[in-house]
Protein backbone atom coordinates (compact mmCIF):
# COMPACT_ATOMS: atom_id res chain seq x y z
CA UNK A 1 0.00 0.00 0.00
CA UNK A 2 1.11 3.30 -0.99
CA UNK A 3 0.12 6.84 0.73
CA UNK A 4 1.63 10.24 0.87
CA UNK A 5 2.01 12.01 4.53
CA UNK A 6 1.29 15.98 4.77
CA UNK A 7 4.07 17.85 6.02
CA UNK A 8 1.91 18.67 8.81
CA UNK A 9 2.42 14.57 9.19
CA UNK A 10 6.11 14.57 8.45
CA UNK A 11 6.58 17.36 10.97
CA UNK A 12 4.63 15.95 13.79
CA UNK A 13 5.95 12.50 12.96
CA UNK A 14 9.90 14.06 13.10
CA UNK A 15 9.34 15.82 16.62
CA UNK A 16 7.94 12.55 18.24
CA UNK A 17 11.01 10.41 16.98
CA UNK A 18 13.68 13.67 17.91
CA UNK A 19 12.10 13.50 22.12
CA UNK A 20 10.18 10.37 21.69
CA UNK A 21 7.91 11.58 23.85
CA UNK A 22 5.61 15.01 23.02
CA UNK A 23 2.59 15.59 24.67
CA UNK A 24 -0.56 16.52 22.86
CA UNK A 25 -0.86 20.33 24.14
CA UNK A 26 3.23 20.80 22.59
CA UNK A 27 1.72 19.04 19.12
CA UNK A 28 -1.42 21.68 19.12
CA UNK A 29 1.09 25.03 20.29
CA UNK A 30 3.76 23.17 17.31
CA UNK A 31 1.73 22.51 14.41
CA UNK A 32 -2.31 22.80 15.00
CA UNK A 33 -2.70 26.72 16.68
CA UNK A 34 -3.87 28.20 13.57
CA UNK A 35 -6.28 25.89 12.85
CA UNK A 36 -9.98 26.67 13.88
CA UNK A 37 -10.13 23.51 16.61
CA UNK A 38 -6.12 22.55 17.09
CA UNK A 39 -7.30 19.94 20.04
CA UNK A 40 -9.74 17.91 17.57
CA UNK A 41 -7.46 18.21 14.34
CA UNK A 42 -3.56 16.94 17.05
CA UNK A 43 -6.61 14.25 18.18
CA UNK A 44 -7.11 13.10 14.76
CA UNK A 45 -3.63 12.82 13.87
CA UNK A 46 -2.71 11.11 16.61
CA UNK A 47 -5.62 8.19 16.15
CA UNK A 48 -4.26 7.96 12.82
CA UNK A 49 -0.72 7.19 14.06
CA UNK A 50 -1.71 4.32 16.43
CA UNK A 51 -3.96 2.39 14.24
Amino acid sequence: MSFRLSQCYKDTIGVIHLFRAVDRESLDELFFKQLKSPVNACNIVMVQFID
